[in-house]
């Protein structure tokens, strides 16, 4: 019979046995299992790759005008200042020029405001103080005269509407005006205010005989509001020459400039003035420059560690002889080498020219002094200058990190050999099965050969004792 214990009947350390040489059969497998790893440290190493090099194409896209806008336009910021900021506040275009000017503000635009009236010219003489007839009112913003509104609504009104309702409906139809119920001595009275100040927000109602409301005509007999405070335009003067704005926010009056109105004077003054100083800021081009410089150094940084080996301890980094590695560390490096196009016979046709110099260990440092002497010297050279090399490394990163690029391709072709390892596991760990069954059966045979040689032995041990013994 067999022994259900391997090793019970002959004292051997079967299971230890089969251990021992599975490890040795399996040899195999874990060989795979440490490529594998390998494989999986290499995708670990190219996400890191990439990010640094998607952060290097980002700053480099900031440096490139958008379609339309010269590289000078792009970086030709200017500063506002002004002496007395609760006046009034500017914001400037490429198309400024640097100047100081003179601001006297002696109006502010104002909002356009009427109300319901009372008494016998309420439009809400309805029982319970209700509009009789509804309808669709049109409400439109224009200014005085004006025959085209810039705003136009309609909005539907119930019969019977109460103030309440029609506030409520104004002010969901996003007219442009906010409504408002004030319950005075008089009883409910509508208040309706344009959102905006200036001289085009007259408010106009028509379309329902009991709200009813033209500037142009007031007050008219069939009015049933009346302006509490009329819509007005903004005065002020520039150097001495008075200009007029539609608002308090005016962009016609010096061209790149816009000027936002704040403050106006105070009876019995009639003017408040402040000086606006318009200059120069070329901190976007030194700040974006910074900026790729940093952006490269990381990648530059990032890469020499992916790529390096260590002699003494014998360790190499996870794209260490990696050919995508040394693809990306030679694309921004020919960037770097060659005249883009568009500045060829420019005053300054390299980075190095304005002070952007490539240092022995691989990474890129910035004169200060040097680039902004040359921004000083000519501007739209070094704008130019920057855009281009922007771009080209723009381009080369989009190579390497876009969705068609060549990082992508290669973490696409490793997961493919991570697969295939996986099917190759999966017939060997089959084939072990088959195996470690193999030598289980062999052995359990051995075990069963052996218990019957040692009873055997043992029987005629016994035998042997119990003969006579015979002396000679």
């Amino acid at each position: 019979m067999a022994l259900s214990s391997p090793g019970l009947g002959s004292n051997l350390d079967v299971n230890s046995i089969i251990s021992q040489l599975m490890s040795l059969e399996q040899r195999p497998l874990t060989a795979l299992s440490q490529k594998e790893a390998s494989y999986q440290a290499k995708i670990s190493a190219l996400g890191s790759l990439q990010g640094t090099i998607s952060a290097l194409q980002t700053a480099a896209g900031t440096l490139v005008p958008a379609t339309g806008t010269t590289a000078t336009q792009k970086f030709t910021v200017f500063a506002t200042t002004l002496s007395d900021y609760s006046v009034a506040a500017a914001t400037t275009s490429s198309s400024a020029v640097a100047g100081s000017y003179s601001l006297e503000v002696n109006q502010l635009a104002r909002q356009h405001s009427v109300a319901s009236g009372t008494g016998a010219a309420t439009p809400f003489s309805g029982t319970g103080h209700t509009l009789p007839l509804g309808g669709t009112l049109t409400l439109s913003l224009d200014s005085l005269g004006g025959s085209s509104p810039h705003k136009s609504t309609d909005i539907s009104i119930a019969d019977g509407a109460t103030p309440e309702t029609i506030r409520d409906a104004i002010n969901g139809a996003n007219a442009g005006v906010s409504a408002l119920v004030i319950n005075g001595t008089a009883g409910k009275q509508l208040l309706l205010t344009s959102n905006d100040a200036g001289s085009n927000q007259f408010i106009k109602l028509s379309g329902i005989a009991g709200l009813a409301y033209d500037p142009d005509a007031a007050p008219a007999p069939s009015d049933t509001f009346v302006q509490s405070q009329a819509a007005q335009g903004s005065a002020f003067k520039l150097n001495g020459i008075a200009v007029e704005g539609v608002s308090n926010q005016v962009s016609t009056a010096i061209d790149g400039i816009t000027l936002n109105l704040l403050k106006g004077p105070e009876s019995p003054a009639t003017a408040l003035s402040t000086t606006l100083t318009i200059s120069k800021d070329h901190s976007s081009l030194t700040t974006g420059v910074n900026a790729l410089v940093k952006a490269f150094n990381d990648f530059s940084s990032t890469a020499s560690s992916l790529g390096t080996y260590n002699a003494a301890t014998k360790t190499a980094g996870a794209l260490n002889g990696d050919s995508t590695l040394r693809t990306a560390q030679n694309s921004f490096r020919s960037v770097l080498g060659n005249i883009p196009a568009a500045v060829a016979g420019s005053s300054f046709q390299r980075l190095s020219d304005v002070g952007v110099s490539l240092q022995k260990n691989g990474t890129l440092s910035v004169d200060s002094t040097k680039l902004s002497a040359a921004i000083s010297k000519d501007l739209s050279a070094v704008a130019n200058l920057v855009a281009a090399f922007g771009s080209a490394f723009k381009d080369a990163a989009e190579g390497l990190v876009g969705s068609n690029g060549l990082i992508a391709a290669r973490r696409a072709g490793i997961t493919t050999s991570i697969a295939s390892l996986g099917k190759q596991s999966e017939v060997i760990v089959d084939r072990l099965e088959g195996i470690e069954a193999r030598y289980r059966k062999q052995f359990t045979a051995l075990d069963t050969l052996i218990s019957g040689m040692t009873s055997t032995s043992n029987f005629l041990e016994q035998q042997l004792a119990i003969l006579p013994t015979y002396s000679l």
